[in-house]
């Protein structure tokens, strides 16, 4: 059983909107859908800064700038001593279809060196950290559905063994036609394919603020509502049912930030009193691991 971490701040950059717009949409309002909007960096970054940045990095920089502004802790002397640890099944799946069209059009000698050095899964992590100061330990972790519940793993064991007092916790993942081509799986469904990026600022346990905590392998908790997202929420899992156990799909598809996102409404959920205590169930397809994040209120 792994240990709970703080909350100290969150943030979202998402097809739906921000955190407003996703409790807004949990409260019963009809989700409306878009590209996620990103022009408020401008304000936040020297412009310089952003000129070579692609659109998922983009993202994630801003949730990341919410989740830092509301923790405060955009101080240098602060990000000193923070690690950033970034979770993303695909990365930039826009460059990396640029790259293979490069190769395609031009042949591998003439490949776009831009293109392929941004389709690098950790490029999104070193953008990151280069941009916002970050000086502490950086990670990736791509676990495909899982990849949320590895980062968070990877934030707790950073903050146990006491390398960093604090961590950014980020993921991020886009959709471009040309990668769903290639991975047909993401044109199933009715749900609308959506795409963004969530930020959490995670500290040691406190009194007082939210909790999260991760347990890999085992059943959630009794009289809890469950998220489920993966084939957790399929109705081949045999478990997804009952009163307690609510899939979110239609909010936000079935894409690998789906048990993040989870978190986010079950923070937004225990930060209300409406729930105490609200477990994240996501299941791997391929692996058939099961990750819970639990999501405790103040």
């Amino acid at each position: 059983m792994s240990t709970a971490l703080s909350v100290a701040g969150a943030g979202l950059v998402h097809s739906l909107g921000g955190k407003d717009a996703l409790a807004a949409v949990q409260l019963g309002q009809t989700p409306v859908f878009s590209t996620p909007d990103v022009s408020s960096l401008a304000a936040l970054l020297p412009g310089v800064s952003l000129r070579r940045i692609p659109r998922y990095a983009r993202m994630a920089l801003l949730a990341a700038v919410q989740a830092l502004d509301e923790a405060g802790w955009r101080q240098k002397e602060v990000l000193h001593n923070t690690a950033l640890v970034f979770g993303t099944a695909y990365s930039s799946s826009q460059m990396s279809m640029d790259f293979m069209d490069s190769i395609l059009d031009n042949g591998p000698h003439l490949s776009s060196p831009t293109a392929f050095s941004h389709a690098v899964n950790n490029m999104g992590a070193g953008l990151l950290s280069l941009l916002l100061g970050i000086e502490g330990p950086c990670f990736t972790i791509s676990q495909f559905e899982l990849s949320f519940a590895g980062a968070a793993s990877t934030a707790t064991a950073l903050l146990n063994a006491g390398r960093v007092e604090r961590v950014l916790l980020c993921a991020v993942d886009e959709c471009d036609s040309r990668f769903l081509h290639c991975c047909p799986q993401y044109l199933q469904g009715k749900h609308p394919l959506t795409e963004g990026a969530v930020a959490l600022c995670l500290t040691r346990e406190m009194a007082g603020t939210s909790l999260l905590r991760v347990c890999w392998e085992q059943q959630p908790e009794v009289c809890a509502p469950v998220f489920a997202s993966g084939t957790a929420a399929g109705p081949a899992s045999g478990t997804a049912s009952g009163p307690d156990w609510i899939n979110n799909e239609y909010l936000y598809g079935h894409g690998p930030l789906a048990q993040a996102l989870d978190v986010m409404l079950a923070l937004n959920m225990a930060q209300t009193a409406r729930a105490k205590v609200v477990n994240c169930v996501c299941a791997a397809a391929v692996s058939g691991r099961q990750a819970i994040i639990e999501v405790r209120g103040a």
